[in-house]
């Protein structure tokens, strides 16, 4: 078995210099909940619920700060919910892409200044497809 660990990422088709070992997602299947009801007898039967609030996939990745990144964090940043980011990978097991629509970057991120200052990048998107 081969480990996935060289990803390539796109953000609205631009290919996207990224730290190695950075890059992650979530596929946006939310979170659900078990509860707990009693039907006597000292027995439970469970209620199973899916949050619908928490649909969204996350996608995070890092990038040196470089005048070239920082305007394009600017850049989608402004972009509001309009971005979107893809993400492919492979090993010869297989293939890994997914796709994630309606990106928005909802925190403000930070721009640090130093030798070896990254960017961190998160986006909050469609569930992935």
């Amino acid at each position: 078995m081969i480990q996935l660990t060289d990803a390539t990422v796109i953000v609205n088709n631009e290919a996207i210099g990224v730290i190695p070992n950075s890059v992650k997602f979530t596929e946006g299947l939310g979170e659900q909940v078990v509860r707990a009801v009693s039907i006597g007898g000292g027995k439970v039967e469970q209620v199973y619920a899916k949050n619908l609030e928490t649909n969204f996939s996350r996608f995070m990745f890092s990038m040196p700060a470089t005048p070239e990144t920082v305007r394009l964090a600017r850049q989608w940043k402004t972009n509001s919910n309009q971005n979107v980011v893809q993400l492919a990978g492979s090993t010869p097991e297989g293939t890994v892409t997914r796709t994630f629509t309606g990106a928005a970057l909802t925190k403000d991120y930070e721009v640090p200044i130093g030798t070896e200052e990254n960017i961190e990048i998160e986006f909050m998107a469609n569930a992935a497809i």
